[in-house]
C-alpha cells in the first residue's frame, strides 16, 4: 500500500488507486496518517473537520467516514492490517512510515542533514530521493495536501512548503561544496524565476556563477533579483548586498578553495519535520 500527501490525497496498491470517499474523508485520512503512530481524539477530529464548528452530528460522521476507510483500505490490502481504530474515542491507521510519502520524505532528508558536516557526497543523493517524494525531478514543490481545505490543512501545507525548501536549500549547498556549481545553475536559475524573489536562492546562484568562471552574470542575478524586489516595495538584505560587493571586487574568499564555512546543523522530528535551518551562503 503507498499513501500519498505530498499532492492530492490518495492511496494506491500495486497500481490501483483506491476509493477514499468525498474531500472530508481524505482530510480525516491525512490527519491519522500525519499523527502517524498516534492515536487522535474525536473531538480533535471533529475540531478539525470542521474548523471548530461542527455540525450535530459529527460524530456520527467521523464513524461513518472511519466505517468507508476501514473498508475500502481493508479491502486493498491483504489481510486488512491497515484498519483506522475507534477505542475509547481514538482513531489512527497503521501504516509503515515506507508507505506514506511524507514520513519517506522526512526520512530521507534527516539522513541527508546528518552526513552534510562531513561533506559526504552522500548527503546528496540522500536530499534528492527525499525531493523527489513530491513528484517531481524540478526542485519547485507542487501542492502538497491539494484539494483539502481549512485551517489545518492550510497550516500543515505552509510546514510541508517550508520542509521542503530547507531541504532544498541544504541539498544546493551541498552541490556548491562538493564544486558542483555549473551542474545546478540550471536549477537555481528556475528556482530563483519561480514565486516571490527569494535572497538566499539569488545568492545561491550568485555563487554558482561566479565559481563557475561567470562574475558578470553573477552581478546580473543580482540586479534582477533587485529589479524583483522593488516591485514589492523592499530593498536587498545586507548579506546579499555584501556579496554583491565581494563579487565585483571579485574576492578570492569566494572561491571553492578559500571556503571553510561548514554545514549549519539541521534539527528534525519526525512528527513536526525541520525545526531550523540557517541562512549562511556556503
Amino acid at each position: 500500500m503507498r499513501f500519498r500527501l505530498l499532492s492530492e490525497v490518495d492511496a494506491y496498491r500495486e497500481g490501483v488507486w483506491v476509493h477514499l470517499g468525498d474531500r472530508k474523508q481524505r482530510l480525516l485520512l491525512a490527519v491519522l496518517l500525519l499523527s502517524e503512530t498516534d492515536p487522535v481524539h474525536i473531538e480533535q477530529l471533529i475540531g478539525t473537520l470542521w474548523d471548530g464548528e461542527p455540525i450535530k452530528s459529527a460524530r456520527k460522521v467521523i464513524h461513518h467516514y472511519a466505517s468507508d476507510l476501514r473498508r475500502h483500505l481493508g479491502r486493498a490490502r491483504a489481510g486488512g492490517h491497515l484498519l483506522p481504530e475507534g477505542k475509547g474515542g481514538l482513531y489512527r491507521v497503521r501504516a509503515e512510515r515506507d508507505e506514506v510519502d511524507v514520513h519517506r520524505f522526512r526520512d530521507h532528508a534527516r539522513e541527508g542533514y546528518a552526513r552534510l558536516h562531513d561533506d559526504d557526497p552522500e548527503a546528496v543523493r540522500l536530499l534528492r530521493a527525499a525531493l523527489r517524494e513530491w513528484g517531481s525531478e524540478r526542485l519547485i514543490p507542487g501542492e502538497p495536501l491539494n484539494g483539502l481545505t481549512g485551517r489545518w490543512a492550510a497550516e500543515q501545507r505552509r510546514a510541508l512548503r517550508e520542509e521542503h525548501r530547507a531541504a532544498v536549500i541544504a541539498l544546493l549547498k551541498a552541490e556548491l561544496r562538493l564544486g558542483r556549481h555549473a551542474r545546478i545553475i540550471p536549477e537555481l536559475s528556475r528556482l530563483a524565476g519561480d514565486g516571490p524573489p527569494d535572497e538566499e536562492v539569488a545568492g545561491l546562484l550568485m555563487l554558482a556563477c561566479y565559481r563557475s568562471g561567470r562574475p558578470a552574470e553573477a552581478l546580473s542575478v543580482y540586479a534582477a533579483y533587485r529589479e524583483r524586489l522593488a516591485d514589492t516595495g523592499a530593498l536587498p538584505g545586507a548579506a546579499i548586498e555584501h556579496l554583491r560587493e565581494r563579487v565585483a571586487r571579485r574576492d578570492p574568499g569566494l572561491d571553492l578553495a578559500a571556503d571553510s564555512a561548514g554545514f549549519t546543523v539541521v534539527s528534525v522530528d519526525s512528527s513536526h519535520g525541520i525545526s531550523g535551518i540557517s541562512r549562511q551562503v556556503c
